[in-house]
Order: C-alpha cells, then structure tokens, then sequence
C-alpha cells in the first residue's frame, strides 16, 4: 500500500482512535486474552512486524501473519492467533470496530506485557494501521539456531539497533524457556544469560543433572547472545536495571508495531 501523507494519516487514526475505543479494546483484550497465552501473543506480534525489510521497504507490521501460518517459523503460532482473533471479533460492533487487525495485534501483544508485570504500553500505541491483504515474503525471522552475529545481522536489516534486538530478544523472558517464571516479564532472561547455567567452564561446581538441566534453558540463539561481546554489553545493563529494561521495551516495542506500517487514509 502506498504511505499516506502523514496529516491524512493523523485524520484517519483519529477517526478510528477514540477514548470510546480505547475502552472497547480494553474490554475486549481482558475478556479474551489470559496469562497462560501472553507469550503466544507476544510472539505473534513479532512474526508478524519480523518481516520488515529496511533495503527494500516491504514487510512489517500489517498482519500478513495470518497467511504465513504454515510456514516452518510460524510453527505454534496459531496459538497466539486464536485470542487475538476473539478480540478483532469482539470489537467489530461499537465504538473500536474501526480498528484493523494489525491494530488489534498490536494491542494484545502490549497487553500481554502488561499481563505478566510488564510495562505498560498500550497508551503509548498507535492505531489506524493498514492490513495487509496477502503474505509478506518468506525467510525472514531470525534461525533459533542464529549466532550472535547473524541474530544481530537479521535485526539490523529490520532496522533495529544492537540495543534495540537485545532489549527484544528479552521477550523471551515469559514463555516457559528457563528464564524465571514462564509468566512473570521481568530482567531474568538477562541475569540468566550471565549466568549461563548451560556452560560447565562457566559453573565449574554444577553438576552433570544442573549442565543437563541448564542445556534446556532458551534457544541457542539466546546462547550465543550470551557469548557476544557487543550483545554482552547490553545483556549486563539489562540484568543490572529492570526499569531501564522496561522503560526500553516499551520504546522498542512501539517502534516494532509501527515498522513498515501503512497508516490509513481518512
């Protein structure tokens, strides 16, 4: 779609942006989404605005994951999609029933963060988002298996910055991946990452069940973060200051939820 100029855009948004609507969508997303799928949600809302390419201007956040559901990558993603759906539905009568799917995406994944003891960022989003009416392109998120390097790489082409892709990958706090509690957003996923519990050189009073133990903590391209020297750096801060973690997140997250976002005209 073609970018709108920005003083129709800021029209249209305010057409469909109300405090009526605001309250509409609230009402919606408590009703519908609950803790034990925020980490779906969330993840929704990254393989949704993960296709956005800086070189070549296409991809993002537009709700095209709802035609990429059979990708290897998009593997479990119909679970976020689900409460996600239910609240687009539940908002198409009344005051929020101009609010796109990629609005509402947006909404669930904030509020997911939220949920879990996250910031809050909903007021701090956006709406009047464009969908998409067809797939973006394929082989564009990030390998699990990603070194430090090529997570950093995949990041930069999306257009985010070292601090950025690491105050992201923190998402993986929540979702049951060894870091904390699986449903609690907080600065853990960064503590564990320095303390490697996967890494016998690193624990050399761990025994051979912590090792095994550790191994199943994160992907390995959340290992290899932890090995990065530049990604370090940021890790280090992280686990050091939850508010700056949060506050960060919160900025970054906005950012993904309107990258490569198409605003609609009034």
């Amino acid at each position: 779609a073609a970018m709108v100029p920005a003083g129709a855009a800021t029209a249209a948004a305010s057409a469909v942006d109300t405090p009526e609507a605001r309250a509409a969508l609230r009402e919606a997303l408590v009703a519908n989404v609950v803790k034990t799928k925020a980490p779906a949600v969330l993840r929704l809302v990254f393989h949704d605005a993960g296709t956005r390419r800086v070189a070549t201007n296409d991809g993002g956040a537009n709700a095209s994951v709802r035609f990429e559901l059979a990708r290897p990558e998009s593997f479990g993603l119909k679970r976020g999609l689900g409460p996600v759906t239910a609240v687009y539905e539940a908002t198409r009568d009344g005051p929020a029933s101009g609010l796109s799917f990629a609005d509402v995406i947006a909404a669930a994944g904030a509020y997911a963060v939220e949920l879990t003891g996250g910031p809050e960022i909903t007021s701090r989003l956006r709406f009047g988002r464009a969908d998409a009416t067809a797939a973006d392109p394929e082989n564009r998120m990030p390998g699990e298996s990603a070194s430090g390097l090529e997570t950093r790489a995949a990041f930069a082409a999306m257009g985010y910055t070292l601090e950025e892709t690491v105050c992201l990958a923190g998402a993986h706090t929540i979702g049951g991946k060894g870091f904390g509690e699986p449903y609690v957003f907080d600065n853990e996923y960064y503590k564990t990452l320095l303390v490697r519990p996967w890494d016998g050189a690193k624990n050399p009073g761990a025994t051979k069940d912590d090792l095994e133990m550790g191994s199943h903590v994160g992907l390995t391209s959340d290992k290899n973060l932890a090995i990065d020297p530049p990604s370090l750096e940021v890790i280090e801060r992280y686990a050091r200051d939850q508010d700056l973690f949060f506050e960060d997140f919160a900025k970054v997250y906005v950012k993904m939820t309107e990258s490569g976002a198409t605003w609609r005209d009034a």
